[in-house]
């Protein structure tokens, strides 16, 4: 039974058919039987436990008290301004994206009520409250334009491709508030915010590279493909902490004196270690994605390449139109699988200082001695962030996998 045939069928077989798929699939003979009752009990105490610390034993004071400091670090005040266009346009961008490539069904309309509501409520207070309000309501608005049919379908094309030039001008639109008009020093960015930051840096920047590796790596050309293979093997081959603390101690020895403006006025050899940070991440990063990518390039079939070189087309042309777009779609759910992992690495930047959310929170647990011992509450709410963009980005992977009809045909 799919979800197609049971969303279309009346409630008595509905329920038919759902007594027959329980039957056959979680009782169907004595093993699967006592396995699913003693899946079930565990899963019903664990469950019992865990609400049971949330609504009762845990003394969520220490993340109220401390919200500030989880979300945005150091950041000095009376300087959040900054940050309030970033979160406004990246709120209309994810309303009107989720409008035009999927659709939020009944499931996850509720999963999103269960995230979207807590945090609300959490910081529903005073001009905090009023504008993450306003932040919520820009992505409802959003999707809610592109779903009731008030966008004509002759202007959905060109509302797709202002919406891909949104989300590329996002990151540049950041660093412009956060560096402009006196600015903002980048050792001070912190919390969650430095957490979201870097790895959007990361997975922008480590995905062309990453596919410019996988081509030079198939190429038919020796010294790309042994550029490209000895790239490849040396950043997967290393730990990523062990780049970080290269990032942190060394790479201002191998970088010329030469002045950036914005990111390096005194020298790159000066560079703040956020942004060697973000070179880090993006160098290890591109490593995995140009693997994950040609896999997908060695899985088109040859002939279509043969076919392509008989019409006379070019090499750029047979990758850009042939190629890489089967390549990327086949590739697809290991791709956001990276890009998942590379948003929860970025916790380990906390080894070279920087304050971001997992540091935040432990340096709270650590340093206040009001809420010492209050661990487990900051460990599961520092989760509890983590896990809703990991599951945000799954479910828009699964969107657009099923939009793409991945795994159909």
């Amino acid at each position: 039974m799919d979800a197609m045939t049971a969303a279309k069928a009346p409630p008595a077989q509905f329920s038919i058919q759902a007594r027959r798929w329980a039957r056959d699939n979680l009782f169907g003979g004595i093993g699967n039987t006592l396995l699913t009752v003693v899946t079930s009990l565990f899963l019903a105490f664990a469950f019992y436990q865990i609400l049971r610390f949330v609504f009762s034993s845990a003394q969520w004071d220490v993340i109220e008290a401390n919200r500030r400091l989880l979300f945005i670090g150091r950041f000095p005040q009376g300087e959040e301004w900054r940050l309030w266009p970033t979160i406004f346009l990246v709120s209309a961008l994810a309303g009107l994206t989720w409008g035009l490539w999927s659709k939020v069904g009944w499931l996850a309309a509720v999963l999103l009520a269960l995230v979207l509501v807590p945090v609300f409520l959490f910081f529903a207070h005073g001009q905090v409250g009023m504008l993450t309000a306003l932040a919520i309501a820009l992505a409802l608005m959003g999707y809610a334009v592109t779903q009731t049919g008030l966008v004509h379908e002759r202007f959905q094309g060109p509302i797709r491709q202002l919406i891909v030039v949104g989300w590329v001008m996002a990151f540049p639109v950041t660093i412009f508030m956060l560096l402009a008009f006196g600015g903002v020093d980048p050792s001070l960015w912190g919390g969650f915010y430095l957490n979201i930051l870097l790895a959007v840096v990361g997975i922008v920047a480590s995905f062309p590279l990453g596919v410019l590796l996988a081509l030079s790596r198939t190429s038919s050309y020796p010294a790309f493909r042994l550029v490209s293979t000895g790239y490849i093997e040396l950043f997967r081959g290393v730990p990523l902490i062990t780049i970080l603390l290269m990032a942190w101690f060394v790479l201002p020895d191998f970088l010329p004196s030469w002045s950036v403006p914005v990111f390096a006025p005194a020298g790159l050899d000066r560079m703040e270690l956020v942004y060697r940070v973000m070179v880090a991440l993006t160098l290890f990063s591109a490593a995995y994605v140009a693997e994950i990518v040609r896999g997908g390039l060695l899985a088109v079939p040859k002939g279509q390449l043969e076919a392509a070189q008989a019409l006379g087309l070019s090499t750029v042309r047979i990758n850009a139109l042939i190629v890489l777009p089967q390549a990327l779609r086949a590739v697809l759910p290991a791709l956001v699988g990276q890009f998942i992992s590379l948003f929860k690495d970025t916790s380990l930047v906390s080894i070279v200082t920087l304050v971001e959310l997992l540091r935040a929170g432990r340096a709270i647990a650590q340093g206040q001695i009001q809420f010492s011992g209050r661990d487990p509450e900051i460990l599961l709410f520092v989760a509890l962030l983590f896990w809703i963009v990991a599951f945000s980005m799954s479910r828009l992977s699964q969107r657009l996998e099923h939009s793409l009809g991945i795994g159909e045909r």
